[in-house]
Parts: structure tokens; sequence; C-alpha cells
């Protein structure tokens, strides 16, 4: 067993090196163009605010709680990359903009994505499994246990447009809201109907949209959106094969625990990773989605980690 632990932690400081050199080469591709106009105002400044709102707790958590060095240098990346589309997206350096404070640009670059945030919901019109698009957006605003009015209205606005019954829904807060599983679940039951990539993609700015309509994303909506937005990227790229995933897997420490497992995920089949036995639960595109599925089997008494795919 400690072979198999020491090898966890060489693929996650593997996965940390990989993450850094992913987010250079974006931030490099980004860097040669953050003069250009259409560039700057490609970026959205809300989603870079949200980011660094999210990832900050989880910074401040790995260095002074868990006093974990790995995810708080990943978590690092995040932020930087956070303040560098803040930065770019505000037009700071382009050649029109000179001369003027970062504050006039940041509000003014605010202003214009303002204005600009019901294009998405004016371009889907009747799309290609519309119905399953309301019950993902009805299961996103779910997610938090609290469902807004204003979210609730957005769904009416779809589903009038689209010609079609909006599901039943009270403002207010939930007993119980949404399962992860299940929204996962849902896109991927959409993603099978075979939209149009065109249409797949604007549904992730969509739902980038959709959960900023109550002028906040928790904890849970955000880690919902990654894994969400990691499924459609899958669907959209015409070779995903580059996109990291992370496998949750359940290593039994007795029979009874085999057997467990076997009568918890029905035909999962194990197999000997390392020297140890293990049952793979599932990979998924964000590692705090997949962190959530681990939660689920460690309650249950099953020693449950996460690995790179």
């Amino acid at each position: 067993m400690s072979s198999f632990l020491t090898f966890i932690e060489f693929l996650v400081a593997i996965s940390v090196v990989v993450a850094g050199v992913s987010n250079y080469l974006i931030l490099n591709k980004l860097w040669k163009r953050k003069a250009v106009k259409e560039v700057a105002e490609s970026i959205s400044i809300s989603a870079a605010l949200l980011g660094l709102a999210t990832g900050v707790p989880f910074f401040i958590q790995f260095i002074l709680i868990d006093h974990s060095v790995a995810p708080a240098i990943k978590s690092s990346f995040g932020l930087i990359m956070g303040f560098v589309f803040i930065g770019v997206g505000s037009g700071v350096w382009v050649k029109e903009n000179r001369g003027q404070g970062f504050i006039r640009l940041f509000a003014r670059a605010l202003n214009l994505e303002r204005h600009e945030s019901a294009d998405l919901i004016k371009a889907l019109i009747q799309p290609k499994g519309a119905a399953q698009i309301l019950t993902i957006l009805r299961e996103l605003a779910a997610i938090d246990r609290h469902m807004d009015e204003k979210e609730i209205e957005l769904i009416h606005e779809f589903a009038e447009r689209w010609k079609i019954d909006a599901p039943d829904m009270t403002a207010g807060d939930m007993e119980f809201g949404s399962d992860l599983l299940d929204i996962r679940k849902s896109l991927v039951d959409y993603i099978d109907i075979q939209p149009p990539r065109e249409q797949a993609a604007q549904l992730m700015d969509v739902m980038q949209l959709f959960v900023k309509a109550d002028a906040k994303v928790t904890e849970r909506e955000e880690i919902a959106l990654e894994e969400l937005t990691g499924l459609i990227q899958h669907y959209v790229d015409e070779d995903p094969s580059g996109q990291t995933m992370f496998e949750v897997l359940i290593v039994p420490q007795n029979d009874a625990q085999v057997e467990a497992v076997n009568q918890l995920i029905p035909g999962t089949q194990m197999r000997t990773l390392r020297g140890g036995r293990v049952f793979s639960v599932g990979k998924f595109f964000s590692a705090s989605y997949a962190e959530v599925i681990c939660q689920k089997y460690i309650e249950l008494g099953l020693f449950t980690t996460q690995v790179t795919a």
C-alpha cells in the first residue's frame, strides 16, 4: 500500500508541473495578443473575477489549514491566470486606451460585457435537445439548494423562446436541491443526442451566464460548472486527447469491501495497480468534482483516491 501511495504522490507532483506548463502556454499565447482590441474584448472579466473569488479561499485553505504544497501551487496558477485575464480584458495594453486609468477601463469593459450578456440567449433559438437544456439549467439553478427568482425568469425566457413548457420551479431555499451526479448525467444525455458542436459550445457560455444570474457563485455551482464545461469541451474538440482527466479509484482493504463495491457499482471490474487491487468509479474532467465523488465513498468507509488519467 505504501508503494501505491508513493505512486499517487508522484502523480500529484507531475500534475502540478503539467498544470504549470499548460497555464504558461495559455498565457504565452494571450500575452502576444494583449494589445489587440478584439482579443481584449473577447475576455470575460466577470468570469475572471468569479474565478478569483472562488480560488482565493481554496488557496488560503491549502496554505494555512491543510499545509498542502502541491494543491496550493496549482491554485496559485489559477489566481495568476485570473489577474492576467482581468488586465488584458480591461484593455490596459490596447493602443487606443493609452492614457486612460485602469478603473475607467475596467468599468467600461464590465459595461460592455453586461450589454452583450443577452446575445447568447438570442443565438440559441430552438436548439436541438431544448428540453434537455432546460433540465440542465433547472438542475444547475438548484445545485446550491436555492432557486433564485432571476434564475427562474431566465429559464422561463428560454422556454418561451423555444416554445416548450417550463419545468415547475419555486423561488427560495430547498431542502435537497440537485445532485452533482444527476446534473452530470443530464448533460451526458444531452450530448448523447449529438447536438451541433457550435450549439454545444454556446451552451458552455450560457451556463457561465446562468450561474451569475443571482450575482453570486457558490462552491457547488463552481464545481458543477467546471465538470460540465469539461464534458462539453471534450465533445466539441475535434481532438480531445490532450484533456487532463481525473480517475476516482476505490482501494478495498479486505474481501468484505470488495463485495461492498460490487454491490455499490455493479459490473465494475477490479484491476491491479502498483501491486494493489482497485476499482475505477469513473473518469472526470474536474479535480474538484472528482474529489466530491471520492468523499461520497470515503463516507461509506472505503479508501478512495483520485489519480490523473
